[in-house]
């Protein structure tokens, strides 16, 4: 999920790696450096338990693998795994909806919706049979980076092929989260497709020509992974794809699920890491990226997050939104308003995939000082030369505590 930068932003970007920081002197708010638990971490700030968020009892069995380590500068237990301490923005500690991007914002800022992490308001399971029903995706083909800018982009010669997956859930480090079946025929972009445009701000003030899609018959209440890939695009498996028929995406009307399908320019999958860490990502490695969201499917400011393999870096990004690059101001503070991150250059073992966790936590006030939360975990795989992709969106039925 990357951009290419000009050659002088680039270089800027770099120069900061190292040395740019909102709050240099490294305290988090609240005093201490156990300030940001407050009295809502259990954990405390020492001991090989971690600082652990209040509301993590949903993923106190979720552990696969192994237990938490505590990491350098990552003291947060999150389901297992070790996190950057939130709240260490002088500006503002606490976790922040998105109220102006042209998607997943709340325009009336309310307060982040983490109702779904208390066993009061877990999802509801899927009705019986509910795997045996069958939807529509359908949206458009678009990129997240560069290309999309003229109308032959995505078709012909650099088409993008959209395939989806179920997902293996075993248990087992070696195999969980591995692609499933594939999901009926894979998806050839081709120029019957309509062009959608959207306004863009990095076309050359001209707007970015999406082209519409349809993949039929994809199983409801089925975790999925939906991978594009093709001429030119790197490959990019998008992770914690779920249809229910009580998803505001889903249409009942029209029987479909509204999905964009991103593609990743090749190029732009090693123009992050260059910016972000100073070098490519070693040949046969990969990367998760992807955004931070509530319960309610909105974006959130100022989460940490992290992975359980080891990387060579992590990074948020800038606030803009149709031109979004490496912020590497925010390394300790995490998301802005796009709500993005991406953990780079992650060592893959296997050609069919390495097994990952992604967590994340925040800050919020509450009546008896603030409170360290959980934003929920997502269990992936990592592939070669490949990003991996995935939202967190609060808990998902199938992530529920037996």
């Amino acid at each position: 999920m990357f951009r290419n930068s000009s050659v002088l932003t680039a270089f800027l970007l770099a120069t900061c790696l190292f040395s740019c920081s909102e709050d240099k002197g490294g305290t988090p708010a609240g005093g201490g450096t156990g300030g940001a638990g407050g009295s809502g971490a259990t954990g405390g700030g020492g001991g090989s338990a971690g600082m652990v968020p209040s509301n993590a009892a949903f993923c106190a069995d979720s552990c696969i693998g192994s237990e938490f380590t505590p990491a350098t500068g990552r003291p947060v237990n999150s389901c297992c795994v070790a996190v950057g301490e939130p709240g260490r923005s002088a500006s503002n500690p606490y976790l922040l909806r998105t109220t102006d991007t042209d998607e997943y914002s709340d325009p009336k800022g309310g307060p982040p919706d983490l109702s779904c992490f208390d066993a009061a308001n877990y999802p509801k399971q899927p009705p019986p049979d509910g795997n045996k029903k069958k939807a529509s995706l359908a949206g458009v083909i678009t990129t997240f980076a560069n290309g999309g800018c003229v109308a032959e982009d995505l078709i012909g010669s650099n088409a993008v092929t959209v395939e989806v997956y179920t997902v293996q859930r075993t248990g087992d480090p070696a195999t969980d989260g591995a692609l499933g079946t594939l999901v009926g025929t894979a998806l050839v972009a081709n120029d019957q497709m309509p062009i959608e445009q959207e306004v863009v701000t990095n076309c050359n003030d001209d707007p970015k020509l999406n082209r519409k899609y349809e993949y039929p018959d994809v199983p409801m209440y089925t975790e999925l992974v939906v991978k594009s890939y093709g001429n030119g695009w790197a490959p990019l498996y998008s992770y914690n794809l779920y249809i229910s028929e009580d998803d505001p995406d889903y249409d009942a009307g029209t029987n479909s699920y509204d999905y964009d399908v991103r593609a990743l320019a090749e190029g732009d999958f090693q123009t992050i890491p260059t910016v972000a860490i100073g070098k490519t990502i070693t040949a046969g490695n990969g990367a998760i990226g992807g955004e931070v969201h509530d319960c309610n499917n909105i974006r959130l400011q100022f989460a940490r997050v992290d992975v359980s393999v080891g990387r060579k870096g992590l990074v948020y990004f800038n606030d803009d939104e149709d031109d979004p690059l490496p912020d590497v101001t925010r390394t300790d503070i995490g998301t802005g308003k796009t709500a993005l991150y991406s953990a780079l250059d992650i060592t893959v073992k296997d050609p069919k995939g390495t097994y990952a966790r992604l967590a994340g936590a925040g800050l919020v006030p509450s009546s008896d000082g603030d409170k360290l939360v959980s934003l929920g975990y997502f269990d992936v795989r990592v592939f070669p030369n490949s990003v991996t992709s995935v939202t967190l969106r609060g808990l998902r039925p199938f992530q529920v505590p037996k």
